[in-house]
Order: structure tokens, then C-alpha cells, then sequence
């Protein structure tokens, strides 16, 4: 126990004079404790909910890929995360819970870099879709076992002094193949599951002058996701049994404004919109088979406005304010002939008010101590509609949860995170940001000799800035 006690005051003491201004500290994890939250609704991916209010943050990095130009040299990394049960652990650090970034200036104006690992995209999603298609219409199983999708995202940025502009080029792809063949005979097989996204970002951020700014991005994806089973019987004839796919097209779009209203006080304004339109569909009929007239198409359409205030003097900052959320989410089918069965379910989710509040305090140089709430009223009504030549029908259920969250600019789900607590070190020009157990103050910290497996620090992020 001295020892462990010893080793930490021995690090704080370093921590303490090597502590410099050249940090950035920011990213996830402060998001997290400044009123965010981390719930994930397909528990592919971060979903984080950030805190819109919070105008400068290099998480925004990853919504507008005009915030490079003020994170230059500057590189970063998502240590732990995934489904923080209360703040407490991270359960899952795997696949869409780690990512990073890194970028470089070139010069006063260019910069460039790379966002490692971090999916945005719907691909995941579609690949279940395609899968629910097949299994329900193609008279075969639907292929399993696709890896989650790699993600890798270039992005550019350009300093025109009160402009500065940001581009961002996307792609990820999964395959899973496999083939055999046999001898002497010919029979043989070819089977495809892939997934693939392509996706552009733009964004700008316009200095007003006097202290107030105004920022904007857009983005577009592309998914696509693919089924192909072919065979060739010994006789050399083929049998194929048919080539599936699923595509969807995603666009969003952000804005934000900063109005300075005095020294210590900005007025911060956002919107945000999401369409998603997704739609499985047979390319080729198993052979000898008719082609199938069944269809299913998937569309979401997310809506989200907000105001609220940074309130800031030398040793205490604080963002807050209440936002307005809502998300639409349709699945038509259709069986075609001879039933002629149209099925159409809805589910509409709205959220008002939304509250996110953060505040943050300069303990020492060094340390900053953080502690966030969020909450969000949510209705949801489900609506299933089912309509035939011989008879129709319509159900709807409406449903009121007293918490929930729509990430900023996403998905909508109940979550029961409400009051959260975070810490940021600096040594230098390293920062390291967590999230802290809601527990730590009464059980004791985990690294020194807590007796449970809750950990002291939930979502990690670290950054070093290297210019």
C-alpha cells in the first residue's frame, strides 16, 4: 500500500513541473463529462452525444473538417470507451470505441490528416438489413460473420485568415470470401459478404470580428452492402443461388453560431439535420428461379435545434442550454403479387426539453477538475400500418421515458446517465482527459485500493501537441 502511494504522489509531483500551456486537453471524454453521454442505440460505433454549447472542442474535429486548422501538430487518441455503464467502467474498448487522429502542419495555412478508425457511417446497420432481406425473401440463409467495416478518413484544411475551410474524404470496406473447387471433378463455389462506405465532408468556420464566429459543415455517405452466393455443380452447370445488396445514402448537415454578448458570456445557437434513405434489393435470382417482386426500403430523417451560453472568467468555464431533438425512422415492405401486402411501420421519436450542462474548474495548473448533467424528455409513438386488397389495418402505441438522448446529429435512444464527473491532466504538451466513477469518491480510488471492479476512470482521451 506505501508503495502505491508513494509511486502516485511521485507522479503527481512530476506531472506538477512538467505541467505547460502547449497542451490541448478536449476531445470524448471531456465531451463526456461536460454533459454528454455515451449510450450507442446499434452498439456499433461511439454515437457519442456531445454538448453542443461547448463551441471549441477537438471533437468537433470529427463533425467539421474546418476545427483541423485550430488543432494542428496536434494528434490524439480514444483510449477506452464503449458502453460506459454510469460513468463507472469501460466494458468494450474494441471495434468503434477506439480511434484516433493525427494531423500536420504545412506551412501558416495548409494542414493535413487522418482520422483512424472512426465510423460515422450506416454500413453496419445496412449489413443487418440486407440480412433480415435475404433471410425473409431469398429462400436461403443469408451469409454471416462479416468483420466490421475499416475506416479511414483524409482531411484537408486551408487558413484564409476569417475563413478557414475544411475537406474530408472517407472510405471503409469489409470483405468475407471464400472459394472452393474440387477434383477431378468441376464443382466449385464463389461466395461474396462485403460492405463498403464512401463518404466527403465539408466544412467552414467564419471569424465575425468583436469575438463572435459562425460554423458550418455538411456531409454525404454512400453505403453499400452485398450477398453473392455461385456455385458450379460436378457437371459443370451453374447454380447459382443469387446475388443480394443493400445501398443507403446518408446526408447531414451542422451550423452553430458564437455571439459574444460581453467579456464573459457567449450567446451559442446550432442546428443539425440528418437524412438516411436505405433499400435492399435481389440483383440476380437464384437460377431458374423468377426474379422476386418483394421490397423493403429503410429511411430516417433527424432534426435538432438548440441555444444556449458559454459563461467563462479565469478559473471557471461553463456551457449549458436546452435543445429540441426529433427523429423519424419508416420501414416500408411490400410482399407484391399475389398478396399484394403493403406493410409501413414508423417509429417517431421527439425529445424536448433537452438539457446538457457542463462546468469546468482550473484546480492547479496542471489539473482540471469537471462535472456535467444531462437529461432528455422523451415521447415515442410506434405506428405499424398493414394494407391488402381483402383487408387494412393500423396500430399505434405512444410511449413517454423520462430520459433519453439523440446524439448530436444522430441516433435517439433511452439512456439513464444523467450527472457525470471528469478529470483533465496535463504534463507538457501531453493531455489526458477521463471520465470518473460516480462511485470513486465513495468507495475509494480504484488505483490505489478499491476492492470491486469498478474502475476509477471510465473514457479515456489522450492528445500530445507536437509543434
Amino acid at each position: 500500500m506505501v508503495k502505491r502511494i508513494t509511486t502516485l504522489a511521485l507522479v503527481l509531483v512530476l506531472a506538477a513541473g512538467t505541467a505547460l500551456a502547449g497542451a490541448h486537453p478536449g476531445g470524448i471524454a471531456r465531451q463526456l463529462a461536460l454533459g454528454g453521454s455515451g449510450y450507442s442505440p446499434t452498439t456499433v460505433g461511439p454515437n457519442i452525444v456531445l454538448n453542443p454549447f461547448i463551441y471549441d472542442d477537438p471533437t468537433v474535429m470529427l463533425l467539421n473538417p474546418a476545427y483541423q486548422s485550430m488543432y494542428r501538430d496536434y494528434a490524439w487518441m480514444n483510449i477506452a470507451g464503449g458502453p460506459v455503464v454510469g460513468f463507472n467502467s469501460a466494458a468494450d474498448n474494441g471495434y468503434g470505441r477506439q480511434f484516433a487522429g493525427v494531423n500536420f502542419s504545412f506551412g501558416k495555412e495548409l494542414g493535413l490528416g487522418a482520422n483512424l478508425s472512426f465510423d460515422p457511417s450506416f454500413t453496419n446497420f445496412m449489413v443487418t438489413q440486407l440480412a433480415t432481406f435475404v433471410n425473409a425473401f431469398s429462400g436461403r440463409a443469408a451469409q454471416t460473420g462479416l468483420r466490421p467495416v475499416d475506416v479511414f478518413e483524409a482531411v484537408a484544411s486551408y487558413d484564409l485568415g476569417s475563413l478557414k475551410v475544411g475537406f474530408g474524404f472517407l472510405y471503409g470496406w469489409a470483405t468475407n470470401t471464400s472459394k472452393s473447387s474440387g477434383s477431378p471433378t468441376l464443382a466449385s463455389t464463389d461466395n461474396e459478404l462485403s460492405a463498403r462506405v464512401l463518404g466527403f465532408r465539408l466544412g467552414m468556420m467564419m471569424d465575425l470580428g468583436g469575438g463572435s464566429a459562425f460554423d458550418a459543415s455538411a456531409a454525404i455517405r454512400l453505403d453499400k452492402a452485398t450477398d453473392n452466393l455461385k456455385a458450379t455443380n460436378a457437371a459443370g452447370a451453374r447454380t447459382d443461388l443469387g446475388n443480394y445488396s443493400a445501398s443507403a445514402t446518408e446526408i447531414q448537415v451542422d451550423g452553430r453560431l458564437k455571439l459574444k454578448m460581453s467579456n464573459r458570456v457567449n450567446f451559442v445557437p446550432y442546428v443539425n439535420f440528418v437524412t438516411i434513405s436505405g433499400e435492399p434489393k435481389q440483383d440476380a435470382p437464384t437460377t431458374g428461379v423468377l426474379p422476386l417482386v418483394n421490397s423493403v426500403k429503410v429511411t430516417a430523417l433527424l432534426i435538432g435545434a438548440g441555444a444556449g451560453m458559454e459563461y467563462r472568467i479565469s478559473n471557471f468555464y461553463f456551457a449549458g442550454g436546452v435543445s429540441f431533438k426529433s427523429g423519424k425512422f419508416k420501414t416500408e415492405s411490400s410482399s407484391g403479387a399475389p398478396a399484394n401486402t403493403t406493410t409501413t411501420s414508423t417509429l417517431t421519436g421527439t425529445s424536448f426539453p433537452q438539457i446538457n450542462l457542463g462546468m469546468e474548474w482550473t484546480l492547479l495548473d496542471w489539473l482540471t477538475g469537471r462535472l456535467g448533467y444531462y437529461r432528455s424528455f422523451l415521447s415515442v409513438t410506434n405506428k405499424n400500418e398493414t394494407s391488402a386488397p381483402a383487408a387494412s389495418a393500423t396500430n399505434e402505441a405512444s410511449n413517454w421515458f423520462g430520459n433519453s438522448n439523440v446524439v448530436f446529429g444522430t441516433y435517439a435512444g433511452p439512456d439513464n446517465s444523467l450527472i457525470t464527473l471528469g478529470l483533465g491532466l496535463k504534463f507538457g504538451n501531453f493531455a489526458l482527459d477521463g471520465t470518473v466513477s460516480d462511485e470513486a469518491l465513495r468507495r475509494g480510488l480504484g488505483l490505489i485500493g478499491a476492492q470491486d471492479n469498478i474502475n476509477t476512470f471510465g473514457y479515456l482521451t489522450a492528445s500530445y501537441c507536437f509543434e
